[in-house]
């Protein structure tokens, strides 16, 4: 049999796997330079709870004098400034990227034009960084001292006392007390929508969607630049955690004043943000596509063309990035993994639901071979709709698009012990779910972990419990020249669930003598569905197979003309408004067709064609009930030339399955 797809113009594409996503070896560094040192520093050292008796222990160098004290201040200055490094390599990336977009630079620059936002950041990067050189002098009172000059330049002034630095210490303290505030100040910028406005983020998903849209830019880069503006505030964030941490490291309760606010207060505020901006890669990613996913007919499932397998990779790239920048809040009592990368490593997982999938407004647990069925950590609606096929009253009905909201949710899973092979799939179900090393932290600090983007629950059809609410019609008997033989219907599952098996089959012989002047049809009708919502564009999609036969005719002595008839079948829709229209023709959809006058059959030899493939049909959803409709055709015309043979025929349909898909405007 021959697969032929000429009438489905997406079917080949959606087979298509779309290329690589080029997350390459610059911009994990970039990113990971900013999560390996919160890994390395915030989560387990320089701005945990050792932060404060590292830089007690900078107060008691100072206390002490002695040689290494210089060395000792080097030492935590080079810890200290690496943010400021981090900052500077994401700042770079993001600018190559926009290097020649000039009018998305201008958008995201503008965007970030915000009064307040703009006064927090520069209130941060004075505290950091290096003060007015007036205040340099040794008469200059430590108020307006940052903690660069703090750390790297006043301990090398001529004359410095041990005494001086531990009064400019606590005057550095009093001096930045305000960095709370700041920080927050960019997380509520950044994060929450107030006024009617969309937040920072959301503003700038839908921007870069629109652009990706657009053809501006691809979605690779697009989500380069949403993650690189995102790592830049969270790197302005993370000086003023520096500032305020060794400001707090003044006070006697050092350790604990930074354990509580680093667990009640960054953490939570980081966590915050990391939600924030996953909802705003999940936005950029699903608005820049048309997620139509097809409802109905088993294994269509999840195509490249609705969700290029790069999406994979951006989602779980997304999510190790913001699982390491989580590290900051981790408790310091009893260490949660051996390492940064033990603790973020594991499976990372997204599903997508239908409204009829949710219990009480929760969606179900999710299965992963070999693992435990784990409940969603998170649940959000998505910025799409999708089809929605129910059962009511022992009918299929289509819910009404305006109110089917896909909601995604998110998994989590550890690895056991033994931690899975990489590049051996955990689960064949899943597209991508393959253990690979990512540089999260740097090349060399590779994490193991697993991305799984499941949308296959949005492909689910009626459900098999629905009646098959199904016609047949044979044909008719009583003309002399025209005889049936063996007619059957074989009635299967409903053509919109994702059963197994056939969803109609039906056979018949046909044999007719010259003198038939006929036109006969058998019909199968099935209800398809109801729907009484508002207008979309849809398209139908059937699974179909044919297979003719035609018997020699065994002529005598009155001529061997070929006799031009028809024994074909049509598949149709039939419309709220009484109207039909056909899904499938055999005498006209293959290359090769698949009727007796298009087979080149003459009296004397057999012919055996059968042709499968899958077809499509776009029309507007109204409301309305829906039905399917099979009609199998004869059409025998009187011959103009006697013969005393009869024709046979032999014709076989099967229906493999039906599915329904959104068209969006752009498809």
């Amino acid at each position: 049999m021959h697969s032929n797809t000429q009438r489905d113009p997406d079917a080949a594409a959606a087979m298509l796997g779309a290329p690589s996503l080029q997350l390459n070896s610059l911009s994990w560094a970039a990113a990971g330079s900013l999560t390996k040192w919160v890994g390395k520093n915030a989560a387990s050292g320089i701005v945990g709870a050792a932060a404060g008796m590292l830089f007690q222990e900078f107060l008691g160098a100072v206390g002490m004098g002695g040689p290494d004290l210089a060395g000792k201040l080097d030492v935590i200055s080079d810890k200290l400034t690496e943010v400021q490094r981090s900052l500077d390599r994401v700042t770079s990336m993001t600018s190559e990227i926009l290097l020649k977009l000039d009018e998305l630079h201008n958008f995201m620059e503008k965007s970030l034009k915000v009064e307040t936002l703009l006064a927090a950041m520069g209130r941060i990067d004075v505290a950091y960084g290096y003060a007015d050189a007036s205040l340099l002098k040794a008469d200059a009172t430590g108020g307006a001292i940052s903690l660069r000059l703090l750390t790297e330049n006043m301990p090398h002034f001529p004359g410095m006392t041990p005494e001086y630095l531990t009064k400019a210490a606590h005057e550095f303290a009093s001096y930045v007390a305000d960095m709370p505030d700041c920080i927050d100040t960019i997380r509520r910028v950044l994060a929450k929508a107030a006024f009617g406005q969309d937040s920072l983020l959301d503003h700038w998903a839908k921007e870069l969607a629109q652009q990706v849209r657009n053809k501006k830019i691809s979605r690779e880069a697009a989500y380069l630049v949403l993650e690189g503006y995102f790592l830049q505030a969270v790197s302005v964030q993370l000086k003023g955690l520096c500032v305020h941490c060794l400001a707090l490291s003044t006070d006697p309760f050092a350790a604990k004043r930074i354990e509580q606010y680093l667990q009640q207060n960054f953490g939570l505020l980081m966590r915050e943000q990391t939600e924030a901006y996953t909802a705003a890669v999940e936005d950029l990613v699903f608005l820049s596509l048309d997620p139509i996913m097809r409802a109905g007919m088993r294994d269509m499932g999840m195509s490249a063309r609705e969700f290029p397998v790069h999406v994979d990779e951006i989602l779980l790239r997304t999510d190790l990035l913001c699982a390491a920048l989580n590290l900051v809040g981790r408790k310091s009592t009893g260490p949660l993994a051996a390492s940064p990368q033990a603790a973020i490593q594991g499976i990372y997982a997204r599903s997508l639901f239908r409204p009829s999938d949710l219990r009480d407004g929760k969606v179900p647990p999710m299965e992963v071979h070999g693992y435990a069925p784990a409940q969603a950590g998170q649940q959000r609606q998505a910025p799409f709709g999708c089809l929605d096929l129910i059962a009511s009253d022992d009918r299929a009905v289509l819910s009404d698009v305006a109110a089917t909201r896909v909601t995604v949710a998110r998994y989590r899973w550890h690895f056991p012990a033994t931690v899975p092979a990489v590049d051996v799939s955990i689960d064949s179900r899943f597209r991508s779910a393959t253990p690979a090393l990512y540089p999260v932290f740097g090349a060399d600090e590779p994490v193991l972990a697993v991305g799984i983007f499941n949308g296959s629950p949005l492909c689910r059809g009626v459900p098999a419990s629905v009646p098959q609410s199904r016609k047949y019609t044979p044909f008719p008997t009583g003309n002399p020249h025209v005889t049936y033989f063996n007619e059957a219907h074989t009635p299967g599952r409903h053509p919109l669930t994702n059963g197994e098996g056939e969803v109609t089959e039906t056979y018949f012989q046909v044999q007719n003598a010259y003198k038939a002047d006929a036109q006969e049809h058998s019909l199968v009708m099935q209800h398809l569905f109801s729907y009484t919502g508002q207008e979309i564009g849809v398209r139908m999609h059937a699974q179909v197979l044919t297979r003719l036969q035609v018997g020699p005719r065994a002529d005598m002595h009155l001529g061997a003309d070929r006799h031009h008839y028809s024994v074909f079948h049509r598949l149709l829709v039939r419309f709220p408004d009484g109207t039909d229209r056909a899904i499938y023709n055999s005498e006209i959809d293959f290359d090769h067709a698949v009727d007796i006058q298009r087979v080149h059959h003459s009296f004397n030899n057999f012919v055996d064609v059968a042709r499968s493939g899958l077809f499509a049909m776009d029309f507007k959803l109204i409301p309305g009930h829906y039905h399917l409709i099979l009609d199998n055709e004869t059409y025998f015309p009187r011959a103009a030339n006697k013969y005393n043979g009869w024709n046979l025929a032999n014709l076989v349909f099967k229906l493999g399955g039906v599915a329904l898909e959104m068209r969006y405007p752009s498809s």
